[in-house]
């Protein structure tokens, strides 16, 4: 009776996360935030669920840099890109064979980030930023040797992270307490595309996934789909029964060693 009722209740857990289906027919997908952020994730079959210390260790301003870079969307300054271009341009012009778009963005971005940035966590928050929108804009004309468009690209870059660096620090300081918490928790923290995904914050997705655990356990939970009831088993069923198999096992484990 004690297995039967702790595999419902994480069954029930999982079932109030409807995006873990058993489909993965998708191969790009969005999902929705409470607040309207849309988070993209591009391959599915790359979304996993990670447990205990692997699982904390991913929680990184990293592993937040896509869902904030969407959610913290301000433009550049028209007075920050002024004044960048012109060095940028000297640059340029001056060493063009050892010229790059993406480390002149990246060199004056961290700079430029961490004198607008106050608190702990700066330097890594500023680092992923700058990565990020350094290699997005640097992308954006890829062969270009033309100094005026490629310092363009640059400054944008560098100067996208400066205007919106302190949302980016509010947005991965609650994204790492999220996921700190999921990563204690028995089902553990989902990641997509390297990418922490807060489950508890998403408000709807146009797909459905399988995920798989890194983990050693196994991930049978044969009363699972008894539990959730065969006559109206929802379609994500077999997922929500994995989710609480693995759960279930995690808790096992943690006992025994406990107990040990």
């Amino acid at each position: 009776m004690k297995r039967f009722t702790a595999c419902l209740s994480l069954g029930a857990l999982a079932l109030a996360v409807p995006m873990l289906s058993a489909s993965s027919a998708f191969a790009a997908t969005t999902c929705t935030t409470k607040d309207g952020t849309v988070v993209t994730i591009s391959d599915t079959s790359s979304c996993h669920l990670e447990v205990s210390d692997t699982c904390t260790a991913q929680c990184t301003p990293d592993s937040f840099s896509a869902t904030c870079s969407t959610k913290c969307d301000a433009p550049a300054e028209a007075t920050c890109t002024t004044s960048c271009e012109p060095d940028c341009q000297t640059e340029c012009t001056t060493t063009p064979a050892t010229f790059s778009c993406k480390d002149n963005c990246k060199t004056r971005c961290e700079s430029g980030c961490m004198s607008e940035c106050s608190g702990d966590g700066c330097s890594s928050e500023c680092s992923a930023g700058c990565e990020t929108q350094c290699t997005q804009h640097c992308e954006e004309h890829p062969g270009s040797t033309d100094c005026n468009t490629v310092c363009a690209d640059s400054c944008t870059g560098s100067c996208t992270v400066d205007a919106n660096i302190m949302c980016d620090m509010s947005c991965t300081a609650d994204l790492e307490a999220s996921c700190t918490a999921k990563c204690g928790d028995p089902t553990g923290g989902l990641f997509c595309d390297g990418q922490f995904v807060d489950v508890s914050d998403i408000k709807d997705c146009n797909f459905s996934i399988t995920v798989t655990a890194h983990t050693d356990l196994s991930t049978s939970c044969a009363i699972g789909d008894a539990a959730i009831g065969n006559a109206a088993a929802p379609r994500y069923g077999l997922a929500a029964a994995f989710v609480s198999g693995l759960g279930l096992l995690v808790m096992r484990r943690r006992r025994r060693q406990q107990g040990s």
